[in-house]
C-alpha cells in the first residue's frame, strides 16, 4: 500500500517536472487541453494533461 502511494506520488512528480511548467505556459498564453494536444504530442494521456490545466486555472482563480 505505502509503496503504491509512494509510486504514485513520485509519478506525479516526474510529469509535473517534465512537463507541468511547459503546460501552464501554454496556458497563460490562451490554449486549452485541446489545443495543446493538437499543437504538441507530449506523451500524456488527455486526462493529465486537462488535470494540469484545470488545477492551473484554478490556483490562479484564488
Amino acid at each position: 500500500m505505502a509503496n503504491s502511494f509512494f509510486n504514485e506520488a513520485l509519478g506525479n512528480f516526474v510529469t509535473d517536472f517534465n512537463y507541468g511548467g511547459a503546460i501552464r505556459h501554454l496556458v497563460d498564453h490562451g490554449y486549452d487541453t485541446d489545443k495543446i494536444i493538437r499543437e504538441f504530442h507530449y506523451p500524456l494521456s488527455r486526462e493529465t494533461i486537462d488535470k494540469i490545466v484545470e488545477e492551473y486555472k484554478k490556483s490562479r482563480d484564488t
